[in-house]
């Protein structure tokens, strides 16, 4: 369906969140007018005249929304010219979903399961104590976690842990699918924040016995880092995924890219 001259983004109310700027809510219209086929790619929004009136805001903040879309990669801008659609907006992945295997998987109707293997207390290591920012006399809490999808075994999670939160993961039921949902609504610990690094490896000899897979077989090796509110380091994490069942789709733009080559 082409976009007509001067058409409107949709007559129907627009919710106001409270707590976040106009234009972000009118961007997110937009959004959605894109994604239920209001305007295809290759087609022209309204002009801002047109966009500033159906939204009742001054042009200044059509212009702050359309640019939000420009840096998404969904709209692009001509001198002279309306916003023309180039990109399909994506539904955002919850920060849960990116850090959580088993909200991940909920999230797409699919059974995330857990088998701990093996849950020890250590002596911090020196990586630990610089992850962590441990003193030298830290302790660590281990764990090693088989996760499945839908029954079938797909990732070996090895994940260390300060002491305070090691305390609570210690008394997690080993089959509980969410340790992340656990320790939010029992312990009150939230992770609020994440680095993450992605590579490729080998299997080694105890991924292949865990996950059934050929010693040396491909792994996405997934490094991934967790802070707390304040920013204090709670975990630190190395899963390591069967290949070909999971993989990772980024977006990114001329505007706004959140990668960097490592």
């Amino acid at each position: 369906m082409e976009g007509e001259p001067g058409r409107a983004v949709e007559a129907r109310p627009h919710t106001v969140r409270l707590g976040v700027a106009r234009y972000h809510d009118i961007a997110e219209a937009i959004r959605g007018a894109i994604t239920r086929g209001l305007y295809a790619r290759g087609s022209q929004l309204p002009s801002e005249r047109v966009l500033s009136e159906e939204f009742a805001v001054a042009p200044g903040t059509i212009r702050q929304a359309l640019g939000e879309l420009e840096t998404e990669g969904v709209l692009a801008s001509r001198r002279g010219s309306r916003r023309t659609v180039i990109g399909e907006p994506r539904s955002a992945v919850t920060f849960e979903e990116f850090r959580s295997f088993a909200q991940w998987a909920s999230s797409r109707g699919r059974v995330p399961a857990g088998q701990v293997i093996s849950g020890v207390w250590q002596n911090a290591s020196p990586l630990d104590r610089e992850a962590l920012r441990l003193p030298i006399a830290a302790r660590v809490f281990c764990v090693v976690r088989v996760r499945l999808l839908d029954g079938d075994a797909i990732m070996v999670e090895r994940t260390r842990y300060r002491d305070s939160v090691g305390a609570e993961v210690e008394r997690i039921p080993s089959d509980c699918p969410s340790v992340t949902a656990w320790l939010a609504a029992t312990a009150k610990i939230t992770f609020s924040r994440a680095e993450h690094q992605f590579s490729a490896c080998p299997a080694g000899a105890e991924d292949a016995r865990l996950l059934d897979v050929r010693r040396g077989s491909p792994m996405l090796m997934h490094k991934r880092m967790s802070f707390s509110r304040d920013g204090v380091p709670l975990e630190w994490s190395v899963d390591r995924y069967v290949a070909d069942t999971i993989s990772l789709v980024v977006d990114n733009s001329l505007n706004a890219n959140a990668l960097r080559w490592k």
